[in-house]
Order: C-alpha cells, then structure tokens, then sequence
C-alpha cells in the first residue's frame, strides 16, 4: 500500500481482512484471535489503526474481550447493526418503500409458522392486548398496539430474528404514517373497498386454525402499505 492512503481506508482494509480471517479459518465463538500487536506486525500498519479496526468489530458484536483470554471471537447478534443503521429520518424513500415490502412479505409469508405453533393461551392473550387497544378515528398506526400485538404473533413463530426485525420496523412504518403526506389516500381507499381489518378480525382464523383466512386478512391488512409500494414502484420519483 502507497504511503498517500489515508489512515480511515487503512482502517477499513484491517477490518475487511481481519473478517476474511475469521472467515477463511472458520474461527468459531470463544476462537481466540491475534492480539494488538501481533495483527499491527502481520499487516504492517500502526498499533492506532489495528485499535480502530477492532473497535468496529466489537461494536458490529463480531468479537469480545474477555479477562485472562484477550480478544475473542463473539456470538453474534445478527440484527444488531441492523438495528443501529435503521433511522427513517436518515433513509430515502426507495430504501423506506424496500423494508416495507421486506415486512409484508414477512407478516404474510410466517402465516403457517404461526398457525402451527399458536396455542389457546396465545390466542387469549392476543385477545387481551385487542381488548385494550384504542380506537384510531384517522386510521393511521398506534405504533405501540402494533407492536404488542405483531411481536406476539412473532413470538408464537418462534423465531427471534423475525422478532428482532418487526421490531426494528415498526418505526419506520409509524414513520411513512406520519410523514408520507401521499399515504393516507391508500389507507381512505382501503376503507372504501371493505378491506380494513383490524387486528380482532385475526382472531377467528388463529382459532379455526385457518392458514389461508389468516394469510387472506393479513394481506388485506397491510394492504394499503402494498397499494402504497405498487404504486412508487410503478411511478418512480413521484
């Protein structure tokens, strides 16, 4: 390497070789790994360099430092830096209409998940958290009655990234609610068309069991978020 790189593309080249590493050698959690010193020597760059490289590998919870052992390998979150870098206000629309459709083929797609799993008691307990939710006369999103009532679902799944995920979104579509002036026409058009169904109306499908009325009511449920990507997806910039 040229002696002009500066020292952030050095740090960024330690860090993607150090990941290769990990990669390469299989190296699995508790795999000890080189120390300071010893990666400054095998690359040939600064000590400070080889220290930022392995400050952004702790913070993505790749590695970990651990007494008496020094730097190891971690177990790591997979949603962790997901959840870091997903901030509505820092997204552009494209990106924003992307985990949107990500969610909606979610919630759809886990339908069977979720019916094989349920049980009388999660049912009850859905039914619980229906009974306190309020009613929204302009239709938008209460952001924490979906997320009780969806992280439920998610739960029953079974599958904590699912769960760790429609956490992580749940802002952004409290986001496009508030802030995306040209989506409550879909929502108006969803009501017009007999399509609104709130989250009581799941309630008999989870208890018949129902795989198809369940996906059927869950699509009808988020679809004005699907009319509303249809759409920018059919008139790009608009």
């Amino acid at each position: 390497m040229g002696t002009e790189v500066k020292s952030t593309t050095l740090v960024d080249w330690v860090e993607s070789k150090l990941i290769q590493e990990i990669r390469d050698n299989q190296l699995e959690s508790g795999a000890e790994m080189l120390n300071e010193k010893e990666i400054s020597e095998k690359y040939e760059v600064g000590r400070n360099v080889v220290r930022e490289a392995l400050s952004r590998l702790r913070m993505l919870g790749i590695i970990e430092s651990r007494k008496k052992r020094g730097t190891v390998i971690a177990q790591p979150n997979v949603m962790f830096s997901f959840k870091k870098v997903i901030n509505p206000f820092m997204l552009s629309k494209a990106t924003i209409l992307d985990l949107l459709g990500m969610r909606v083929s979610l919630e759809i797609g886990c339908a069977r998940m979720i019916i094989h799993n349920i049980t009388d008691q999660d049912i009850n307990e859905l039914k619980d958290i229906v009974a306190r939710e309020r009613a929204i006369d302009s239709m938008k999103v209460d952001i924490e009655m979906e997320r009780a009532f969806h992280s439920k679902l998610y739960a029953v799944s079974k599958n904590k990234v699912m769960l760790d995920f429609l956490d992580t979104l749940l802002p952004v579509f409290k986001y496009v609610n508030e802030n995306f002036e040209d989506f409550d026409q879909f929502n108006r058009e969803r009501r017009g068309k007999g399509r609104f169904i709130r989250h009581n109306d799941f309630i008999p499908y989870l208890e018949q069991r129902d795989v198809e009325g369940y996906q059927r009511a869950m699509e009808d449920h988020l679809v004005a978020y699907i009319d509303f990507i249809n759409h920018h997806n059919q008139n790009p910039g608009k």
